[in-house]
């Protein structure tokens, strides 16, 4: 993974462009919202070429690592640039583990807690605590990356590998310099047998969907504590204030600043 996506460590913190309520929301709930891929901004994520509506079956969390700001991602995910930035240890999640770093799959840890994700009947819904990431995103117009096989059949037994998806997006987003949490409704690198049950009902997300629409992972107390926030270049005195009292509220330990971006 480190050779083709080319870094040579994890990060040590991540950032995220948001509006001012959503921090208060991430502050007060002390948790941070996985969305469903099918229900974000770009139509063109995680498909795959032999699972319908794969995107539905794939929940993120999306950051960034760039520490000099951006004005694309101001405006686009800063609320106009009238939003926060806002700064964490890539290790945000309650447990605090460090994520370990495998050959397939890129980097997979787990937070202290249980999250569900429900199919319709039949369908198995899922239970765990295994996140994965963070991971770079992989930036590619070629469909062989974008587009792929999810199952591949061989003597009656069918080898499921997603371990790609929502991982590969175009290179008109290359600017966002992506970094990914995901957790994921379907399993990685399984086997089935090549039955009626595993085509018509365990890949079936028209006719057997994913239920959740949302998932909420708790952040450790002590990463919330090492918060920075970075106030957007619009924001006004009013903005500042409600920040501050936000801050004291929730976080008193966390440190505020203006974005050094002059814009009218």
């Amino acid at each position: 993974m480190f050779d083709t996506m080319g870094f040579e460590e994890l990060p040590s913190t991540l950032f995220q462009y948001t509006s001012i309520e959503s921090l208060e929301k991430i502050l007060a709930s002390r948790s941070l919202r996985f969305s469903r891929l099918d229900q974000m901004n770009d139509p063109e994520e995680a498909t795959a070429a032999d699972v319908p509506l794969a995107a539905s079956s794939v929940f993120v969390s999306c950051w960034s690592v760039g520490h000099v700001e951006h004005i694309p991602m101001w405006s686009m995910y800063g609320r106009n640039f009238e939003g926060v930035r806002i700064k964490l240890p890539s290790n945000m999640f309650a447990g605090r583990e460090s994520p370990m770093v495998f050959e397939k799959g890129g980097a997979i840890g787990s937070f202290s807690g249980q999250y569900s994700i429900v199919r319709k009947a039949p369908a198995m819904s899922t239970s765990g605590c295994a996140i994965i990431g963070p991971n770079k995103i992989w930036y590619s117009d070629d469909p062989i990356y974008r587009n792929r096989n999810l199952v591949f059949r061989e003597r009656g037994t069918a080898y499921f590998n997603p371990y790609d998806l929502g991982m590969v997006k175009s290179t008109y987003w290359a600017y966002e310099e992506e970094w990914r949490f995901k957790i994921a409704a379907l399993a990685f690198e399984s086997q089935f047998p090549d039955d009626q049950h595993f085509n018509e009902v365990t890949l079936d997300l028209v006719g057997y969907p994913v239920e959740t629409n949302v998932l909420f992972i708790p952040l450790a107390r002590s990463a919330l504590d090492e918060l920075e926030v970075t106030l957007g270049p619009r924001a006004n005195a009013e903005a500042m204030k409600a920040v501050e009292l936000i801050l004291e509220k929730y976080v008193p330990r966390a440190k505020l600043t203006r974005s050094y971006i002059p814009i009218r």
